[in-house]
């Protein structure tokens, strides 16, 4: 008894030696069905470590958890958008990190000369909706003003939400202030709602709710994939669609700044970048990751740049 007591002793001493990665992002990435947990099991294969997940919620908590992190308790965070950068790079310091961006795709290259933080996916945004119930498929969000888009178009709140957010940036790229507040105001008729997030909103439209959501390009794949169903499509506007483009991060007061370093790497490795681009559905920034598979398939959907408002210019803009 008293040997097995001791071996148990042991096994467990040895255990709490292993270094543990604290991460932490969006609910959607760490949840069962997302990449975290796939990416943890990947990396805890030849990394002697434990990898431990931090639910950030979306990117706003996200921030507000960074801020008050004062004793180095988060070494990788990820889940930031474009338009989170210039937050995050206020409330703390970022260690570099060194990724070999030549191997990025075109459209995400640039955007990762920017900042400290580096693009680890991105998306095309545009709305989505089931063949089988629309006669006619919408050009522009300006065909939503007809009468049968009546309350059956569903748009996440950008004040709370990055789809949200993107969406209200993008509409003031394309018409101006003064236009796309005017054109919010016609549009709010047809609007059934404007919920927190992406999840909330997605929910509606898949209990049938409403007729279309703003959502990815690629969210049609993922019917294709899951439930078989190829009634879905994201509507192609001759306008343009906004682009997403999502970030992480190392810390500069990280604790495991090395495992850190290892597990940034992990994610740009073609593995790494594969089980995000499936688990998350969303395009991986690696060349050459997405040929032959659904996501090669989908038509490069032509994209719009949407200046970055300063932080205070976007509250003014979400308060109005």
């Amino acid at each position: 008894l008293l040997g097995a007591l001791a071996f148990k002793q042991s096994q467990e001493a040895k255990k709490s030696e292993i270094p543990t990665l604290r991460v932490y992002a969006s609910s959607s990435f760490i949840a069962q069905w997302g990449p975290g947990p796939w990416l943890k099991q990947a990396f805890e294969k030849n990394c002697n470590c434990h990898v431990e997940y931090f639910d950030g919620a979306d990117s706003t908590l996200l921030l507000q958890r960074l801020k008050s992190d004062v004793d180095g308790g988060v070494d990788v965070a990820l889940s930031f958008d474009q338009f989170d950068l210039e937050h995050a790079e206020n409330i703390t310091e970022w260690k570099h990190i060194d990724i070999p961006i030549n191997n990025f795709v075109d459209r995400v290259k640039e955007k990762a000369k920017e900042s400290e933080l580096v693009p680890y996916e991105w998306g095309v945004m545009a709305f989505v909706a089931r063949n089988s119930e629309i006669k006619e498929l919408p050009k522009s969000v300006d065909d939503f003003l007809r009468p049968e888009w009546k309350s059956q178009v569903v748009i996440e709140d950008p004040r709370t939400s990055s789809p949200g957010a993107q969406f209200l940036f993008w509409l003031i790229a394309l018409k101006g202030e003064d236009a796309a507040f005017d054109f919010l105001k016609k549009l709010n008729n047809q609007v059934h709602s404007y919920p927190p997030n992406w999840s909330s909103a997605y929910g509606l439209f898949q209990k049938g709710q409403v007729k279309s959501v703003f959502s990815y390009v690629t969210s049609p794949i993922y019917h294709k994939v899951e439930e078989k169903n190829n009634d879905y499509v994201a509507l192609e506007f001759t306008d343009g669609h906004p682009m997403q483009i999502e970030y992480l991060g190392i810390p500069e007061k990280c604790r495991q700044c090395d495992l850190a370093n290892q597990f940034v790497n992990f994610i740009f490795t073609k593995e790494g970048q594969k089980i995000i681009m499936e688990k998350n559905y969303m395009f991986p920034v690696l060349k050459g990751v997405k040929e032959g598979t659904l996501f090669a398939q989908i038509p490069e959907y032509k994209t719009i740049e949407i200046p970055l408002p300063k932080l205070a210019e976007r509250e003014r803009l979400l308060k109005k």
